[in-house]
């Protein structure tokens, strides 16, 4: 059996048994694609929640990539004063003040107070495992970096996922998918410029659109149009990112 399909039965496994409904945090990029596609093909009852700004990239592209998927996906847009409100939230509820974490975790804050399901998906962990980051171009730290989600950043999404009364499940970190992945030798997750290329060809082995498996796609911050959002702030106080974020 190759990788590819180790890889998709694997992930069929670890969302066999989700709970119906759920709500799927979506960005229309390869790793939510990925298993909104499978559970739709399993028969899920499921429900997308995308969430950015109306400047964003995510407010197109999000919709499109659903309907490629031959789904709908929930907008949750926000203005930059709400982003600002909800970073100031985020910051009070849960102690966190990093501010790239709390810019990474500002959809799910919003998509936790919104969505109408309890439980909630998202494919968190695949960069690490399949190294999705620019950075592993040059340097490998996938290993240290998935023990940080697993030790740092899933206890925090879970903590903001549960002040809207929601629980998380994360497919991709299936101890099942966690060994296979570190199996998978590095020329076939970094291949002919691009990153996650055994994911993305495993992908389109099960027929997932090719304009959503080949897609290169920003992190999260960016594509959602929050980082721009705050650091619009920012400058008409005259303060940088940080100093705005930490300032709220």
């Amino acid at each position: 059996m190759e990788w590819e399909d180790k890889l998709i039965k694997a992930l069929e496994e670890s969302i066999s048994e989700v709970p119906e409904p759920a709500g799927v945090l979506f960005s229309g990029g390869l790793d939510s694609s990925l298993l909104a596609f499978l559970l739709h093909r399993i028969g899920k009852e499921i429900h997308l929640y995308s969430s950015c700004t109306s400047e964003s990239h995510d407010v197109e592209w999000a919709p499109r990539a659903a309907e490629l998927l031959g789904l709908r996906t929930d907008m949750i847009i926000k203005t930059d004063q709400q982003a600002i409100d909800g970073i100031s939230e985020l910051k009070a509820r849960t102690g966190e003040t990093n501010p790239l974490m709390l810019l990474i975790e500002i959809p799910l804050y919003f998509i936790s107070q919104d969505a109408s399901e309890s439980l909630l998906l998202t494919g968190q962990g695949a960069d690490e495992l399949f190294l999705g980051y620019k950075k592993y171009e040059k340097d490998d730290t996938s290993r240290t970096d998935i023990r940080k989600v697993l030790d740092s950043v899933i206890p925090l999404e879970e903590r903001i996922a549960s002040l809207g009364g929601k629980k998380m499940i994360y497919p991709y970190v299936n101890e099942k998918i966690v060994e296979l992945a570190s199996n998978i030798p590095n020329d076939l997750k970094l291949r002919d410029g691009s990153r996650k290329y055994i994911l993305r060809s495993a992908a389109s082995k099960v027929n997932l659109s090719g304009e959503i498996a080949w897609k290169q796609k920003k992190a999260a911050q960016y594509s959602s149009g929050f980082k721009d959002a705050i650091e619009r702030a920012a400058r008409r106080r005259g303060r940088s990112l940080h100093e705005f974020i930490s300032e709220l």
